[in-house]
């Protein structure tokens, strides 16, 4: 399978793109955003002090583990749904190879949520914030990247018309 998967993220949008058999252009297959990822801290953790008690008391129940900031939470619960989209999609086979695009802090949290099925078959990694270009910037930045080599393509044979015998 000769077809490629370039996701181009951050920690609040992403964009699938794919090409076939090193054709120069890309179809964009999906957008994805998280806007939690953007948030203002304060508009992700409720305003409410806590819950009365029968005896009165406060009490307070944090959801998040100790230290975490919100923000973070919600990047990396970004990073687990694209792992996640990325996985699917490999076990039923609609790639064979893929390119990650992203800012080094992403990349990060985003290999820590990859299956070790979808790290073998990762070609490249570009470390860079590259999510403001379009479509055509992306093609010409990343034609390296992207290139699969001719001694990793997948050969398909069509069979050709009979042969026969004189």
């Amino acid at each position: 399978m000769n077809n490629v998967w370039i996701l181009v993220c951050d920690s609040a949008k992403a964009r699938l793109f794919e090409t076939r058999d090193g054709a120069p252009a890309w179809e964009l297959l999906e957008t994805m955003t998280h806007e939690e990822s953007r948030s203002k801290a304060s508009a992700l953790v409720t305003d409410q002090a806590g819950s009365r008690s029968s005896e009165g008391a406060t009490v307070h129940h944090n959801a998040l583990a100790p230290g975490s900031e919100p923000k973070e939470v919600q990047k990396e619960h970004f990073a687990h749904s694209l792992g996640k989209t990325l996985d699917r999609a490999r076990r039923s086979g609609r790639f064979g190879k893929w390119v990650l695009v992203a800012p080094p802090h992403f990349v990060g949290m985003l290999k820590k949520e990859l299956s070790s099925e979808l790290e073998k078959h990762l070609m490249a990694t570009v470390d860079k914030d590259l999510t403001s270009l379009d479509v055509h910037a992306l093609t010409d930045r990343l034609k390296d990247a992207v290139r699969i080599p001719v001694n990793e393509r997948e050969v398909v044979f069509e069979p050709g018309p009979p042969k026969h015998a004189h």
